[in-house]
């Protein structure tokens, strides 16, 4: 995850990320990180609240609302 994005996001765009991006763990093998060590400009709020949104949607079967992407049939 963009940890720009981590320090300044509001709560719906941080959810929309995580979402987002947990749609790469369709299949398994995905390990959700930051892009760099999180800076300390990153809230303690921030961060528990994007380890809190992947604890919730990232377990399987996974349940990303609006946020699913569907995979393309190969």
């Amino acid at each position: 995850m963009d940890v720009i994005t981590w320090a300044h996001g509001s709560r719906e765009e941080l959810k929309r990320v995580v979402l987002t991006k947990l749609n790469a763990a369709k299949g398994g093998g995905y390990i959700f990180q930051s892009d760099h060590s999180v800076p300390s400009n990153v809230s303690g709020q921030n961060y528990d609240y994007v380890v809190n949104l992947v604890r919730e949607y990232g377990k399987y079967p996974l349940r990303l609302g609006e946020y699913d992407i569907p995979m393309k049939a190969e």
